[in-house]
């Protein structure tokens, strides 16, 4: 019973961090004057926290996101 307890507090601890540091969040922008499409996100700390990528309206044709492991 003491390994399911301390699983359970590791597995707690690892989502109350990314609750605090508000990993995922974010915006979506649509600016059709500009025809630009920005995407804002935050990730884990670190020296690739901040997520910003921005593309011309008129070169999507549609939207797939893919996570890729960095080596190094």
């Amino acid at each position: 019973m003491s390994f399911y307890g301390i699983a359970g507090l590791f597995i707690s601890s690892y989502l109350w961090c990314t609750i605090s540091w508000n990993v995922g969040s974010g915006y979506d922008r649509f600016d059709r004057k500009e025809g630009i499409m920005s995407l804002f996100r935050w990730g884990f700390p670190g020296r690739n926290r901040r997520i910003f990528l921005r593309f011309f309206l008129k070169d999507i044709q549609s939207i797939r996101m893919e996570v890729r492991k960095k080596t190094f």
